[in-house]
């Protein structure tokens, strides 16, 4: 999933909720009336660094397959323990200001 067109928006919002099935929303903004949300669910493994002034312009994002079977690629060697075979995972990771890494089974983008 192409994920580059959200390259220079900001941070809004993250936020998390653990009750099963876990999930994550990451909201965003460009300008008055461009808002985007990406929302995860099935999340197995959330990582942020400790959130300053939200508005930091995000960098980066991307979204990488990683397979239920078959090698992951080395990049992503740090999360094979969250790994069961039970199910396809994406990757999710943006980059900027505060650097933000989710690994769950399902993306939507609004």
């Amino acid at each position: 999933m192409d994920l580059s067109t959200y390259r220079g928006y900001f941070l809004e919002s993250v936020t998390a909720a653990t009750a099963p099935p876990s999930t994550a929303a990451i909201a965003m903004t460009r300008g008055a009336g461009e808002h985007a949300m990406l929302t995860l669910t099935h999340v197995l493994h959330l990582a942020m660094d400790s959130p300053g002034d939200w508005n930091d312009l995000i960098d980066e994002v991307s979204a990488r397959p990683l397979p239920r079977t078959g090698p992951w690629p080395p990049e992503a060697r740090h999360l094979l323990q969250h790994h069961n075979n039970d199910s396809d995972l994406l990757w999710i990771r943006l980059t900027g200001p505060t650097q933000i890494e989710i690994l769950a089974r399902t993306l939507t983008v609004k």
